[in-house]
């Protein structure tokens, strides 16, 4: 329980802040193992430490297997609770997956060590969402944490968000609630009248609050927020905080204590962490976060940090980085036609390629890539308001739509599933589904590397 003047952190550093700043690619397990113990000392509310995005990377560039840096990462943090995010709908691709591969995803996290699970969903499907959740503590994890996602548009209204909160509260799995500002664009008058909204219809849950620094007022709505009876903060230490990832925690602890607040940490504990990750970025030669001046262009767009870090590497890959404007430009208006999902994963990536698809081609909805008609199909929940009927005309008559549009999602079991991929039981679960979610090649490759280094001299 809290004191009326007491706070706490959930840390991001590991998940949110590499994913945002650093393009989900710059920790490799050595890097967190050599001060989990310090880690362990600080005292945070939890840990979020990966997610299926985090876990493809680990596979992808740095030949780690994710399975086992949450067990080994666990093991060194015994006194902290590590969270695992999801949408409940995918693990590592982008691809909808069938609700026993979620199932079977839930079950081995809780295997190797995760306590905590966040869902977000970009729909907000309350019956997804509750089945999610059920999943959850079927397989045993501890607390479910259930996200209100915030988006600008004429449907997001502090009136919607109210009643979103409402129905997440009344399920008996779901633990806490947060507010999940992907884009960083809570202002403090939004702060003032959403907080006060989510509180009255929570029935007493905890609420915590997740705002990246992409419009660099995230800090300041921090304050507001804790000024408002919010206990829990979710901060990253530099230098993966600032930038577009989430508000630094020596900044909110500093400010909190002259606000009259009592912070739940060690200080001299979080202080070693952040001069240890300083040291990985000077000698990876990787950028620390910095704060931003403060764009009105991102409420516009609403791009994700994580996701604008990446969009930025991929159109450098195609030598079209000079482009970027052009493909913010055209995520507006796929954002509008789509009938304005809320920007954050997966359907953040869906809109973000529909825009570089059309302006890479020329011609518009030319090319429409799976995510997108899943999305239409009704895989990914109801749209916020209804499809551009010329746009939704388009992307039907497309021969490949025939393959989504009008038909369920199939629902094989997981034993069905290993029979059509010919992988026998010998196969680990964790290995299954790597190999279900990514290239034979690639998890083969992450195999042959042999065990991963442990340490970060």
């Amino acid at each position: 329980m809290y004191s009326n003047n007491e706070i706490d952190f959930v840390d991001v550093t590991t998940r949110d802040g590499n994913q945002s700043l650093w393009d989900a690619t710059g920790i490799r397990t050595g890097m967190i193992l050599s001060i989990a113990p310090v880690m362990d000392k600080v005292g945070f509310r939890a840990i979020d430490f990966t997610s299926s995005i985090n876990m493809g990377v680990s596979v992808r560039w740095h030949k780690e297997d994710p399975w086992e840096r949450i067990r080994l990462c666990a093991e060194a943090m015994p006194n902290t609770i590590l969270s695992f995010g999801t949408t409940g709908r995918r693990f590592i691709g982008f691809k909808r997956m069938p609700d026993s591969i979620q199932a079977l995803v839930l079950k081995t996290v809780k295997a190797c060590g995760i306590r905590r699970v966040w869902i977000v969903d970009a729909a907000h499907d309350i019956n997804h969402l509750f089945r999610t959740a059920r999943m959850a503590k079927e397989c045993g994890i501890d607390e479910v944490m259930i996200a209100l996602s915030y988006s600008i548009s004429p449907v997001h209204t502090d009136e919607f968000y109210a009643q979103k909160a409402r129905e997440v509260a009344s399920s008996p799995d779901v633990d806490l609630i947060y507010l999940k500002d992907q884009g960083g664009l809570l202002t403090i008058d939004r702060v003032r009248t959403l907080v006060p909204v989510i509180q009255q219809n929570i029935n007493g849950l905890p609420l915590e609050i997740h705002s990246h620094c992409s419009t660099g007022l995230a800090p300041l709505c921090y304050l507001e927020a804790m000024k408002l009876g919010v206990k829990t903060f979710h901060v990253a230490v530099p230098p993966l905080a600032y930038g577009s990832s989430l508000p630094s925690a020596l900044n909110i602890l500093h400010n909190a204590r002259h606000l009259g607040y009592a912070v739940k940490v060690d200080e001299e504990a979080l202080q070693a962490m952040s001069a240890h990750f300083q040291m990985i970025a000077k000698r990876e030669h990787r950028p620390p976060g910095v704060p931003v001046e403060h764009d009105v262009y991102y409420y516009k767009h609403q791009v994700p940090g994580g996701m604008l870090s990446t969009l930025k590497r991929q159109l450098a890959e195609v030598k079209m980085e000079h482009r970027l404007e052009e493909v913010l430009e055209e995520v507006l208006r796929v954002r509008q036609e789509l009938g304005y999902p809320i920007m954050v994963t997966p359907l953040s990536q869906f809109v973000g390629t529909q825009a570089t698809m059309n302006i890479m081609s020329g011609e518009r909805y030319k090319q429409v890539p799976d995510g997108v008609l899943q999305y239409v199909a009704g895989w990914f929940g109801r749209p916020n308001t209804p499809i551009d009927p010329s746009v939704l005309d388009k992307i039907t008559s497309l021969p490949r739509s025939k393959e989504f549009i009008g038909k369920e999602l199939a629902q094989p079991t997981v034993a069905e599933i290993r029979q059509q991929m010919g992988i026998g039981s010998e196969v680990s679960d964790g290995e299954f589904l790597l190999r279900y979610s990514m290239s034979d090649r690639e998890v083969d490759e992450m195999l042959a590397a042999g065990p991963m280094k442990t340490t970060y001299p």
